[in-house]
């Protein structure tokens, strides 16, 4: 058996900084949860199965002072996250590419404002939160530490539970990388890399797949660009109270291509 002390003994130093997206009280920001996406002349909003995508957040990435495990996120450039406003992708089916999209524009010029596109209702806008990043440092979960999960008690693993999101200090938890705030299990990686090379992972089949052994490897290569979380002040709802989780491989990371970025949805 290992006890609560024990466990966050191990947790601690494995750690990974992040940055966590706060409400900003400065004026001139750019970076922004919801809203209208600020974009030069010329810009398409983005379409998944002829109908427009809904716009997630925009972040400057002047404005970031980069002090995450994402060691090769540009310093300059915009990123622009876009979703599916009816939510009927999650991540798990190749097919689901597409209803999400991120892109980096690194000659801006003159921003202006887009309208949202008549053929997306009112569910297909969030409310703006302009947003600063705050250092901080998220937990692993239990499920990535080296231990039998059985070997823990039920009071010390609730306990550890209730832990992991007091780092948010009550706040949505909004961040660029680091761990993720998981709602269900932390493999993530994997789902991203099977169902990014065309394995359906909604169940057992692309895992027992003949593929997936040789694929499993490059799950290491996936890190955590951004997650949104649900949030009342935006009007963002993920399912049931979940989360978006945008992943990217290192290599395309430091390619600056943002093309291939995988999203998983989880709840609870």
């Amino acid at each position: 058996m290992v006890n609560y002390q024990e466990i966050m003994d191990m947790m601690e130093p494995r750690r990974l900084p992040a940055l966590h997206l706060v409400a900003s009280e400065q004026t001139g920001r750019f970076s922004k949860i919801g809203g209208l996406p600020e974009v030069p002349a010329g810009f398409e909003w983005p379409l998944w199965k002829d109908r427009s995508l809904s716009f997630l957040a925009q972040i400057d990435l002047a404005e970031v002072e980069n002090d995450t495990n994402l060691d090769d996120l540009p310093t300059t450039g915009k990123l622009y996250f876009f979703y599916d406003y009816e939510q009927e992708t999650w991540g798990f089916d190749p097919k689901d590419r597409g209803s999400w999209r991120v892109f980096l524009l690194e000659e801006t010029g003159d921003l202006q404002p887009l309208p949202v596109p008549k053929d997306a209702d009112e569910y297909g806008a969030y409310y703006e939160k302009r947003v600063d990043f705050r250092k901080f440092a998220p937990y692993p979960s239990l499920e990535r530490l080296d231990i039998d999960l059985k070997s823990i008690p039920d009071d010390d693993w609730d306990a550890i539970e209730d832990k992991l999101p007091e780092v948010y200090n009550d706040l949505p938890a909004h961040q660029l990388g680091g761990y993720p705030l998981v709602e269900q299990n932390d493999c993530m990686e994997l789902e991203c890399q099977l169902a990014s090379n065309g394995l359906y992972v909604g169940d057992s089949s692309g895992y027992n797949d003949p593929r997936a052994k040789e694929l499993e490897n490059g799950a290491d290569e996936w890190r955590l660009l951004l997650q949104l979380d649900t949030d009342d002040d935006t009007g963002m709802m993920w399912g049931d109270m979940g989360r978006l989780y945008f992943w990217i491989r290192a290599s395309d990371l430091k390619e600056r291509d943002f093309s291939q970025v995988w999203m998983v949805l989880q709840c609870g």
